[in-house]
């Protein structure tokens, strides 16, 4: 898992008068709105006796701690501890908890988990449908019982539609080859697209009429974003981007953001979502069962062919953030003994000043990224 990257954490519907409790790359966090609605994203624990602030309450801006009372601001800031009574001395600025960043953006509510400047941030992945009249945008959220970048991988593998979905033929063309593609990358991620034949089915039978040259690709951004690119026909176009978030090592939360450009009325909303379903349903039945939990972070660990190449260019790009210092040292965190050490993603907070109560997730340091492959 790695931080310094825009995670959602909730569908912003969801955030209303009292805060959310979420979980992200192996930590909890409270969400909560200020009398004006924006969105803030706090650490969970209080750092007085530790209790859940997700399971206080907002007053005056702030979120307030159910175990003691003590209220903190969307800074992070404690402003107010009842015990010391109603005439409050100055607080410490000792007395605060990690903040982070948060935006509102498709319907979601991203945090960024990491201690970047603004300014070094990388970007959310970009919808340019969301607001194109011709175009219809639904969200679906979801969870896996699987690692994040399984599920990465599981998008950009453009040769198992042909075993896992409905729309391949399960092997049993005898003609059947994964055609070659090209790859394109830019700063943040990459991707490709392929041509290949595939057989209508349901309402789009009657739109595409017996077999039919689709055009599909995928593009990852940042390790848990990616857009999956399907050109159905000239006139027909499903672009679905999806918002990962790793909960931890084991499980994943989506949030999957399907833009159309046919079949565009509201009432078939729900015949598009259970397409989405039953196409989710059948990844799951795969990647759930994938061992070990995570890939390797190299490419000699497991045994891979052409068709795989954007695979191994996700891998590399993983690499290279590790490189930086932003992969969580999850093995050392196992090795610690969770009933008595906390630790915290570290905020921007933690750049300005290096007096703080907890201490920040351990990082792979650079030097230990694998080599060679």
């Amino acid at each position: 898992m790695f931080i310094n990257f825009w995670y959602p954490a909730e569908q912003a519907s969801a955030l209303g008068q009292k805060p959310v409790r979420v979980r992200m790359l192996g930590q909890n966090f409270v969400l909560f709105r200020d009398s004006a609605g924006v969105a803030h994203c706090l650490s969970n624990v209080c750092l007085h006796r530790c209790g859940s602030l997700g399971d206080g309450w907002v007053r005056n801006d702030r979120v307030v701690c159910p175990y003691h009372g003590w209220e903190f601001n969307g800074s992070g800031q404690c402003e107010r501890i009842p015990s010391l009574g109603p005439v409050q001395p100055a607080i410490t600025t000792r007395a605060r908890v990690d903040a982070y960043p948060v935006q509102e953006k498709y319907g979601l509510v991203f945090v960024f988990l990491g201690d970047l400047p603004e300014e070094q941030r990388p970007p959310i992945m970009e919808i340019a449908e969301w607001d194109d009249p011709g175009w219809r945008c639904t969200t679906l959220g979801f969870s896996l019982r699987a690692n994040y970048a399984r599920v990465v991988e599981n998008a950009l593998d453009p040769a198992h539609a042909e075993f896992v979905h409905f729309v391949g033929r399960k092997g049993q063309d005898p003609d059947y080859q994964m055609p070659d593609y090209q790859t394109q990358e830019s700063e943040w991620g990459a991707g490709m697209e392929v041509r290949f034949r595939t057989q209508a089915g349901g309402l789009f039978r009657y739109f595409r009429p017996g077999d039919t040259e689709t055009i599909a690709g995928t593009t990852f951004h940042g390790p848990a974003q990616f857009i999956t690119r399907i050109r159905m026909n000239a006139r027909m176009s499903s672009f679905q981007y999806a918002f990962d978030t790793p909960v931890d090592e084991y499980e994943t939360r989506s949030f999957l953001i399907n833009a159309r450009n046919f079949f565009t009325s509201p009432l078939l909303d729900g015949m598009v979502d259970k397409r989405n379903r039953a196409i989710i349903a059948e990844d799951r039945a795969v990647i759930e069962k994938i061992e070990p939990v995570a890939p390797p972070r190299g490419s000699t660990a497991d045994f891979s062919v052409k068709a795989d190449a954007i695979q191994l260019i996700y891998r590399r790009y993983l690499r290279g953030w590790e490189s930086r210092g932003w992969r969580i040292d999850s093995e050392a965190i196992h090795r610690e003994h969770p009933a008595t050490r906390l630790r915290m993603i570290p905020s921007p907070g933690r750049r300005e000043s290096r007096n703080w109560v907890f201490d920040t997730v351990p990082l792979v340091a650079p030097d230990q990224t694998p080599a060679g492959d």
